[in-house]
């Protein structure tokens, strides 16, 4: 029997874009040497090859919806929770389709008539309960900044995110270092509450809500926003909230004098460093593209002396590394394949190290990695290697 079309009211959004896709295969199959693009999708490198995982497959399962057409909602929704919704498929579309944004509200479809799959829905659980989508006991996340005394008055609020509190706490530990070394009155939530972007990647609508209020909660008024990861970013910038990128910071007091840098002696630098573009920063679907944070993590690196390895060509189209999307907590060992995969192209690289603006890729990286490669945020990177002086030393 069809399934009422009436049900699946939120891709009535994307009604005629579903009609207008070319199948050209841009999104699965894409080659382009001279713009370093060989390959788009990681869900299809390293999942699975079949289209029905693509975007185009995406886009050609919510036109079926929407037509009635009796498809399997578990099998959809295996499809559907299996995109890392990293945005690569729309960045290279000729056409401009937003096989994503469709996605993700596929899924929110799928969450609202209980069809989203358990391992979903136990990551919402981890997030409403520990605040991090892994599992982890909420207190841990304070662990980071043990010994840092936060400002009573700051004017620089940090927030950190769960993924590096929880995977990356050396670069959370970093930033929150070198905001202070450039000159700012830095404070940080005693008890990191997730923003909601896992929840919203996932489709889990009411439940992201919930944690929005949840979060606003810890956010003082008047305070500006410093912000580690890139989904953090996204989220908060598409909910208004306009924080700054620690990245962002960190480039300009290298450029105007804030912040100076020298190699430590003690443990030199590498000289040939790879770089991973998070897709939250680089890709469009994400709204962050006017802040060019490949552009800026690569003028900073150029500032500390590193030689990127890696064709720079079209960093916007770089394949994802697993971590997004609700991939490494419900496939985990496909993102593992996909993580694999980034840290096998730096070493073809001559990399000594591989660098990330983003600690949900950098601890998702380093896990895979497991000490072969060097995995450094950028922050912690400069910690590990440089002797920091601010404007007043």
């Amino acid at each position: 029997m069809p399934e009422p079309a009436d049900r699946f009211t939120r891709l009535r959004a994307f009604e005629k874009a579903l009609y207008h896709c070319a199948t050209c295969n841009y999104c699965a199959v894409a080659v382009w040497q001279e713009r370093g693009i060989d390959g788009v999708c990681a869900t299809l490198q390293a999942h699975s090859p079949a289209a029905s995982y693509s975007g185009k497959g995406y886009l050609a399962t919510a036109r079926a919806l929407l037509e009635g057409e009796p498809l399997d909602l578990t099998t959809v929704a295996e499809r559907a929770f299996a995109c890392t919704t990293c945005g690569n498929c729309e960045a290279v579309c000729p056409i401009g389709m937003p096989p994503t944004a469709a996605v993700k509200a596929l899924r929110a479809e799928l969450v609202e008539q209980d069809r989203a799959p358990t391992d979903a829905v136990a990551v919402r659980d981890a997030v409403l309960t520990g605040q991090n989508p892994w599992g982890f006991a909420a207190a841990q996340g304070a662990d980071w900044q043990f010994g840092l005394v936060p400002h009573p008055q700051p004017d620089l609020w940090l927030l950190p995110g769960c993924a590096a509190v929880h995977r990356q706490p050396g670069e959370a530990r970093a930033a929150a270092q070198l905001l202070t070394v450039i000159g700012h009155d830095v404070a940080w939530p005693q008890h990191t509450v997730c923003c909601g972007a896992p929840l919203a990647a996932l489709g889990f609508e009411q439940a992201e809500t919930q944690q929005a209020r949840a979060f606003a909660d810890t956010v003082p008024a008047n305070v500006p926003m410093a912000v580690l990861g890139g989904d953090c970013l996204a989220h908060l910038s598409a909910a208004d909230t306009a924080p700054h990128s620690v990245l962002q910071l960190l480039h300009a007091a290298l450029h105007d004098g804030r912040l100076a840098v020298a190699p430590r002696g003690d443990s030199p630098p590498p000289q040939v460093v790879a770089v991973q573009d998070s897709c939250h920063l680089s890709k469009p679907h994400h709204g962050l593209e006017p802040l060019d944070a490949p552009r800026l993590l690569r003028e900073v690196l150029a500032v500390l002396g590193c030689e990127v390895a890696q064709n720079t060509a079209a960093p916007r189209h770089a394949v994802c590394c697993g971590a997004a999307g609700g991939m490494a907590q419900l496939h985990e060992n496909a993102a593992r394949r996909m993580a694999a995969a980034c840290l096998a192209g730096a070493e073809r690289y001559g990399a000594e190290a591989l660098i990330t603006a983003s600690p949900l890729c950098g601890g998702h990286l380093a896990l895979t990695a497991a000490g072969q490669l060097p995995v450094y945020g950028i922050c912690e990177f400069i910690a590990a290697h440089y002797a920091v002086a601010g404007p007043e030393e």
